[in-house]
């Protein structure tokens, strides 16, 4: 293994380390922080209130891994034009992550502790933004997974391929089941998440 595509590898790796991260910390939010109800609250709301800084530090911390595992994709995969496009979609997701650890979700539906459960989502312009890092950042990964698709298909590696389309497809479905209410949101968005986040870290191991 030359030094580059060690230096590749550890990039890789930290943005396994931000799934983890990801996954690890918010699911232990939910239970730790009163009032919230992961049928009614996207984890994203787990940064209002006190003890926020918790949940936006995952956001920025993990965006900022998330950026450092675009350069380790661009430097495996950047002699061709898909390995670039796919390198500048996952910045994409990482900008997202950063951008809503920095603006606040709404708040609303009795989160954080203290609001009336009636209220519904205050869009402040802290909101609009946040709202705007989420359609980037999952527009990003959800585009990228086709994206990937081509990449391992090309490669000979049909499995990976269409795992990646079936992510791809699974990926709004999740969102849209959402935001229309045939499944509760907390836990579409939820899923959504972490499917998207054990996708990525599974590319990011192959391509290591």
């Amino acid at each position: 293994m030359s030094i580059d595509q060690r230096q590749a590898c550890v990039l890789l790796y930290a943005g396994i380390l931000a799934g983890l991260l990801f996954f690890i910390i918010p699911t232990i939010e939910i239970f730790r922080r009163p009032a919230f109800d992961i049928s009614r609250h996207a984890i994203s709301m787990l940064s209002l209130g006190e003890g926020g800084w918790i949940m936006k530090s995952v956001f920025v911390i993990c965006g900022l891994l998330t950026l450092a595992a675009a350069a380790g994709i661009f430097i495996q995969t950047s002699s061709a034009l898909s390995g670039g496009l796919a390198a500048l979609l996952i910045a994409g997701y990482g900008i997202g992550l950063i951008l809503a650890g920095f603006f606040d979700a709404p708040e609303g539906l009795g989160f954080p502790l203290g609001t009336p459960a009636d209220q519904q989502p205050v869009m402040t312009r802290d909101a609009q933004i946040h709202s705007l890092a989420f359609m980037i950042a999952f527009g990003s990964l959800i585009i990228s997974c086709f994206v990937f698709a081509v990449i391992f298909i090309k490669s000979g590696a049909p499995l990976w391929g269409t795992m990646s389309v079936v992510v791809g497809l699974a990926l709004p479905v999740l969102i849209a089941s959402g935001i229309s209410m045939v499944v509760a949101p907390g836990v579409a968005f939820y899923f959504a998440a972490m499917l998207g986040w054990l996708w990525l870290g599974l590319v990011l191991n192959r391509l290591c």
